[in-house]
């Protein structure tokens, strides 16, 4: 296990004594810890669930910033499906991005 680590790795696990402990460090600093991977999930799971459209953001742009909330989520378990998906982007566009809805008045 050592031999594949890079030099940065080695110095955190060479003392260590048992595989166990290097693999748990190194487990620790790239995946983090349960609690952060929890955390995480709390906060994109509040992004998604809050998500608008930025002042001056475009439809791209916003789409983009959507996707990678989504895409956070899916890495942690998380998945929605696609109406809820359309629902939340839609309901978060701008008011300039909206239909315009008219009223016909019987005549």
């Amino acid at each position: 296990m050592l031999c594949a680590s890079s030099e940065e790795e080695y110095t955190k696990v060479h003392n260590f004594k048992s595989v166990k402990q290097i693999w748990d460090t190194l487990a620790v600093t790239y995946d983090g810890t349960s609690q952060v991977e929890r955390n995480k999930l709390i906060l994109f799971t509040h992004k998604y669930e809050l998500f608008i459209m930025e002042e001056g953001e475009d439809t791209q742009s916003m789409f983009g910033h959507f996707q990678t909330i989504l895409n956070k989520l899916r890495s942690s378990g998380r998945t929605y499906d696609n109406y809820a998906q359309i629902e939340i982007f839609l309901r978060s566009l701008s008011k300039k991005w909206r239909p315009q809805i008219t009223t016909l008045r019987a005549s």
